[in-house]
């Protein structure tokens, strides 16, 4: 019994050392390496969106491994702005796009990835 106490008292420390990891140590700040955005409520929204529905073909973070189908998503956040994305999301929502098939999407769900794509404008 007193082995089982020593042994989960070991395991509680070592937990506890990994928890107390300075954010320095856990996040490093590489050149050219963009730091991740924070995101609002309605941003995060549009990312889950982006994510569910469209990073079978989209990357749709900040770095530019994933799909390879379509154009990365923060490329496509410093091409367009915000009157022309909500444009082409209405035509995709509708009819689709070149090779994109149309993908119906609410105009909340339009609102929440127009958030989510200014989010990527700096990066």
């Amino acid at each position: 019994m007193a082995r089982l106490r020593h042994f989960a008292c070991a395991v509680g420390l070592a937990l506890a050392a990994c928890a107390s990891t300075p954010a320095r140590l856990a996040t490093p700040n590489w050149p050219g390496v963009p730091p991740l955005p924070t995101l609002d409520p309605q941003q995060q929204r549009g990312h889950d969106f982006a994510v569910r529905r469209c990073a079978g073909c989209h990357t749709v973070g900040l770095d530019d491994g994933g799909a390879q189908d379509g154009p990365a998503f923060s490329k496509l956040a410093r091409r367009y702005n915000p009157i022309s994305l909500e444009r082409r999301f209405a035509e995709v929502s509708a009819h689709g796009f070149d090779r994109m098939p149309a993908i119906p999407f609410t105009r909340s769900e339009a609102a929440d990835l127009l958030a989510y794509f200014d989010s990527l404008q700096g990066n």
